[in-house]
Formats: structure tokens, C-alpha cells, sequence
């Protein structure tokens, strides 16, 4: 593939998925919306504002578990229209395919590989316009790394690209998992490391900010907050869960499969296996896609230098050693370590490789925006209230009340003059109450005496790829499923017709 296949593939990415642009805010998006308006309101301490997270109102500082370089960024354009938001994304999709081109030349001797491998993953397809730290994270991981490389290889000026490493740290804090790379290619290609020690200046940057805005560094306090879940079944299920949506959704192996990888498929399904058939299907998948990393440690059949291979599986086995530490796992946690992943599959199908990966990913991002448009339908329904019921109640059309529930539902009633019932509150007599059934309704004490409005939002097909499925027990954002009460899950996507979400209005 040649290096002028990358203006044509982003023009073609580009049409392919202009309509989604106009979709709703939904699940995270909505926080990190609220987090830029902390920026709007005080540049300096954004993470000052409060948000309902669960059920629970509280300061972004303590519930938000992300640095402050996403709501800098959508700052400017938080008041604009979500197409405007989208758009203002984009430029990062840019820059990480500059970087993938820079790392497909020097591992696979091809830029064009490397751009076409990584624009079309799905979870990059996904991450693309989405209003998250993901694709400024992606960007500045894969084109600070890629000039990192060459840089050290070249004997010329690194700490600059080690500084745009380190900056991913300002979007997402687990890009602090790559610092041992920098530090581990000048050793393998017998450099200085000096150089590599810039990648920890922005963070460094961001503590002295955070003592100075908060009292505290922010880093640590989540370090705190994410330490929850870290029993012997969390570790477990943290686990297949994060190797399901590497297969799943992240790497694909689409490669001809030696034994090797077959036995890595067998102990993936095996493990997967508790959760049901079609979890062991993606665990087989998973195992597959995590082979040629194990493999890259002791099989010196493939081409490439021992140096590349070891940096290469060193790569993607601190990205999987990461979302074990982390309070739940989601596909998109993977983009920091997917370059490397991609990297080491034998390229042996690439069109087949490429065609399914767009097709799933392309087939996702359908899904999210027809998901995050049922949801707000449903909201400025519950929200206008023009029925019989509510009229013989005496409710006026457009009157607000409370709703439980959190993503593109309470970020949608929120807009419209809605609040958020507290987790084990109730609502005062004659007071309206908006309650979803897959939003993560929090727990709280109703009455409803009256139920004045019901609605659905619907799934257009059970042929889409489903992102979020109660009836399936899929979740690509996260390993767990809205309850009551909340199930653990390791399925990323699947078929299902079951509806994105239904709502109620109820009369307390």
C-alpha cells in the first residue's frame, strides 16, 4: 500500500460516517461535556464543577477520572452545535494517521499499511468524532511514539516527540503505561534514555497545577478511586473482558491461524466459556488476537529483528497489564496499545482483515448514533408530556420534574430544565419523575401513582451489530450491563432486537 492511499481513505471514512456527525451526545460524552463547561466557567479548575455520576451529585475531582485535556480542548466549541463538537475532533484523526504511517514504514515497510490498519479498527472508527479524550489520546500516543522511534534510531533530536507522548497523559492518565517503551528503545537500540525522560514533563506540569487549583494532584486521588475492584473474580473478569474486546472489537485476527494461535483460541474460549457461547466465540477471538504478542516473546520464526518484536509485544502486554488495574474495562481503553497489536498480526489477509474491520466498525458507529438518537427522541418526549393522562393530571406541556438514569438521557433532560434524583432519595408528592430502563437507573424510592407517559426507542434492525444489548449482555463501554441489578458482561457487541431503551414518566 502506497503512502497516497491515506488522503483517499480519510475522504472515504469521511462520507462514510458525515452522518453520524449530528448525533446526540451519549453514555461518557455527556460527563466530559460537563467537564468542558468547568473549563468554560474556570479554566483553570474544571474539574470545580459537579456532575451526577451514577445517581450521585459530586465534584468532577472526585468522580471523573480523567485529566483536565479533553475539557481544555471542546472548550472553545461547547456552546456550538454537537455537529460543530464532532468536526472539532477530527484534526486528531489526522495526526494519529501521520503517526501510523511513521510506524507502518518502520515495522512493516509500508506507510500505507500502517495508516489503512489503524483508521479502520473499529474501535478507531468509533473513537473518531466521538466527544472523548480517546482520539486526542490515539494521536498523541501513536505520532509521539512513531517519532520517538525514529528519532532515536537516527541519533537526532527525541525529547520533542517524547514531550507529545507524555502529552497524551493530559487526555487519559493510563498513557502513563508507555513510559516504560521510551526508556526500554534506547536500550534495545543501544541509545541515551535522557532524551525519553521529557515524556514524564507534561504530567509533571499537570501535578503542579492540580497542588495549586485543588490541594491535590488529581492522579493520585483516582489512583484511589479506581481501586475498587480487586478480588480474585474482578481480576478474572477484568481479564477475559479486556482479551474479548481485543479480538472482539480492537485487533481482529483476520490472519491464517497456525497452531499456535489455535491453542491461544482454545484457552480464550475455555476462559470466556462462563458467560455463555457467544462469550466463548469472542474469547477465542481475544486469545487469537493476544498469540502473536506471547509469541513475539520466544518464536523467532517471524522476520522481523528481535528488538522490534520484543518492543512490539512489550507494547500490547503493559496495555493488558493496565486494564487490570483499572475499576472496569471498555474497548476503547485499548487504543493506546492497539498500534502495537495491529503491528505484530501476520499481515497475510490484509483485504479481508481491512474489509471486516471497516464493516464492523462502520456497522457500530450506525448503531451509536441510531442508540443516541432513540435516546434523546425518548427524552424530548418525556419532556413535552403531551398526552390525555397528563392533561387530566393537570401536568402542562413542557413542566419539569426529576429523572433517574445517566448518558445521553440525563445529559438530554438536564438541557431541557430536568434534575437528577439522588441515589435512595424520593421525590415529593405530586412531583413528575422521568425513569429509564438501560441508562443506569440509580435506586431510589417511588411511589408512582400515576404512570403519564411511556416510551421506546427502537432498533431499526436486529442485522446491526449491537454496541449495548440488555438481551444479549452486550457492553463495548464497559463490562458491566445496567440492571437491576447490574450484571457482569465481557460481550462487546452482538445481534439483538431488543429496544436501545424504554422510558417512563411517572406521577409520584
Amino acid at each position: 500500500m502506497r503512502h497516497r492511499s491515506l488522503p483517499l481513505l480519510l475522504v472515504a471514512l469521511f462520507v462514510s460516517t458525515a452522518w453520524t456527525l449530528t448525533r446526540p451526545p451519549d453514555f461518557d460524552e455527556v460527563n466530559f461535556l460537563t467537564l468542558a463547561r468547568g473549563a468554560v466557567l474556570d479554566p483553570w479548575r474544571p474539574h470545580d464543577i459537579s456532575l451526577n455520576w451514577q445517581g450521585t451529585t459530586e465534584r468532577a475531582f472526585d468522580v471523573l477520572s480523567n485529566p483536565p485535556g479533553i475539557a481544555w480542548w471542546l472548550a472553545p466549541v461547547v456552546g456550538l452545535p454537537v455537529m460543530a463538537q464532532r468536526l472539532w475532533m477530527l484534526p486528531w484523526v489526522v495526526l494519529a494517521a501521520w503517526g501510523a504511517g511513521r510506524l507502518g514504514q518502520r515495522f512493516l515497510g509500508s506507510a500505507g499499511a500502517g495508516e489503512v490498519l489503524v483508521l479502520t479498527a473499529p474501535i478507531v472508527l468509533l473513537s473518531a468524532s466521538a466527544l472523548l479524550p480517546d482520539a486526542p489520546l490515539l494521536a498523541c500516543c501513536v505520532a509521539g511514539m512513531a517519532g520517538y522511534l525514529d528519532a532515536v534510531e537516527r541519533r537526532e533530536r527525541a525529547w520533542p516527540w517524547a514531550l507529545l507522548l507524555g502529552a497524551a497523559a493530559l487526555f487519559r492518565y493510563s498513557a502513563v503505561a508507555l513510559w516504560p517503551l521510551v526508556l526500554l528503545w534506547p536500550l534495545l537500540q543501544r541509545r541515551s534514555v535522557l532524551p525519553g525522560l521529557a515524556v514524564a514533563l507534561p504530567l509533571g506540569l499537570l501535578a503542579a497545577h492540580d497542588l495549586h487549583a485543588y490541594g491535590q494532584i488529581h492522579l493520585l486521588a483516582m489512583s484511589r478511586f479506581q481501586a475498587v475492584a480487586n478480588t480474585p473474580l474482578d481480576w478474572g473478569h477484568k481479564a477475559v473482558a479486556a482479551v474479548t474486546m481485543l479480538g472482539g472489537v480492537a485487533a481482529l485476527p483476520v490472519f491464517k491461524w497456525r497452531k499456535a494461535h489455535l491453542v491461544a483460541a482454545a484457552v480464550g474460549a475455555v476462559a470466556a466459556y462462563s458467560w455463555g457461547p457467544v462469550a466463548a466465540i469472542f474469547g477465542a477471538l481475544g486469545g487469537a488476537a493476544l498469540a502473536p504478542a506471547l509469541l513475539a516473546l520466544f518464536d523467532d520464526s517471524d522476520a522481523r529483528p528481535r528488538p522490534d518484536r520484543l518492543f512490539l509485544a512489550a507494547w500490547v502486554l503493559l496495555g493488558l497489564a493496565l486494564l487490570l488495574t483499572l475499576r472496569f474495562s471498555a474497548a476503547r481503553y485499548w487504543l493506546p496499545f492497539l498500534p502495537a497489536a495491529l503491528l505484530l498480526i501476520p499481515n497475510d489477509l490484509p483485504m479481508w482483515r481491512i474489509t471486516l474491520g471497516l464493516a464492523l466498525g462502520l456497522g457500530l458507529t450506525a448503531d451509536g448514533a441510531w442508540q443516541a438518537r432513540g435516546v434523546a427522541a425518548l427524552a424530548e418526549g418525556a419532556a413535552a408530556l403531551r398526552t390525555d393522562a397528563a392533561a387530566a393530571a393537570g401536568v402542562e406541556a413542557g413542566a419539569t420534574g426529576h429523572f433517574t438514569g445517566h448518558w445521553g438521557w440525563q445529559g438530554a433532560l438536564e438541557a431541557r430544565g430536568w434534575t437528577a434524583l439522588e441515589e435512595g432519595e424520593a421525590a415529593a408528592p405530586g412531583v413528575l419523575v422521568a425513569v429509564p430502563s438501560e441508562a443506569w437507573p440509580q435506586a431510589v424510592s417511588m411511589r408512582c401513582s400515576e404512570v403519564l407517559w411511556e416510551g421506546v426507542a427502537s432498533a431499526p434492525s436486529p442485522l446491526v451489530p449491537r454496541g449495548y444489548s440488555a438481551a444479549v449482555s452486550a457492553n463495548l463501554h464497559a463490562n458491566w450491563i445496567a440492571g437491576p441489578p447490574p450484571a457482569r458482561t465481557v460481550i462487546p457487541w452482538w445481534f439483538a432486537d431488543d429496544p436501545y431503551e424504554r422510558a417512563r414518566v411517572c406521577l409520584e
